[in-house]
């Protein structure tokens, strides 16, 4: 399973995409963020 990293400067939208692509690919995904920022952002 691939990991997603998401920073406080992630775009949201770029976030949203590549995890829906992730789910389509493998069913599951996980992502991986630290700190409120990061938290935000997911």
């Amino acid at each position: 399973m691939s990991v997603l990293r998401v920073s406080s400067k992630s775009n949201p939208n770029a976030v949203a995409g590549a995890l829906a692509g992730v789910i389509r690919e493998r069913g599951s995904a996980e992502l991986q963020a630290i700190g409120a920022g990061a938290i935000n952002q997911a």
